[in-house]
């Protein structure tokens, strides 16, 4: 047993080396949390419920035939009501066309009643009945049944549907929107930024919270 002092501090000097290295390693490995630059994010925004001067801003990248985008609207409204003017809401479009066939034409159909100044009303509509117009058979029947909300909303018929008929200025508004998601990396809706920081619709509350209360307590 002579040599049992010795193999002892081998071992003991082999599992702190392996230590050492896996510390290291995960170090190296550890994920850090990307916040973007918010005006980036905003800049050319078309669509933004709230006031330019709000602490907190909310960028939602979203897609009106998505079921996860409906069932968190109720949290972001929720986020919205609560901050009141010290938070603001940038609505950025990502329709999945391979999943939500008719996603695009509902976008553009929002962005057609944005030019009467109905995004927002629009938006609520679309997301309201997302389960009655998402089982429609094709992008002419969304169409119709489109126009049929913004008549509902008090927009004029005709000329709502003519526009959403010859829609390439309104698609090129929401491939506009996309590109900009693809450009930060969105891949699934909905994707939200808090001040550049990415979030889910559940920390969304906690978020604002905490920037509100920062700024509360440096004025």
């Amino acid at each position: 047993m002579k040599n049992l002092p010795l193999l002892l501090g081998t071992i003991i000097g082999t599992l702190l080396l392996i230590g050492g290295i896996a510390f290291f390693f995960s170090k190296e490995t550890t994920p850090t949390t990307q916040v973007l630059d918010t005006a980036e994010l905003v800049a050319d925004a078309r669509n933004i419920l709230g006031n330019e001067s709000a602490v907190a801003t909310i960028v939602e990248f979203s897609d009106f035939q998505c079921p996860a985008c409906s069932a968190s609207e109720p949290l972001v409204q929720a986020v919205v009501k609560e901050f009141g003017d010290q938070v603001r809401l940038v609505y950025r479009h990502f329709p999945l066309d391979q999943l939500h066939p008719l996603a695009r034409t509902a976008a553009v159909a929002s962005e057609v009643a944005a030019e009467d100044g109905a995004f927002w009303p629009m938006h609520d509509l679309l997301f309201e009945r997302q389960a009655d117009w998402s089982t429609l058979g094709s992008v002419a029947e969304a169409k119709t049944t489109f126009t049929q909300y913004a008549v509902e909303l008090g927009l004029d018929e005709e000329t709502f549907g003519a526009k959403i008929q010859d829609s390439s200025v309104y698609s090129s508004l929401v491939q506009k929107d996309a590109d900009l998601g693809t450009k930060v990396g969105i891949n699934a809706t909905p994707t939200f930024f808090v001040n550049g920081q990415k979030a889910t619709a559940p920390q969304l509350r906690d978020l604002v919270t905490a920037i509100v209360q920062e700024h509360s307590a440096t004025q």
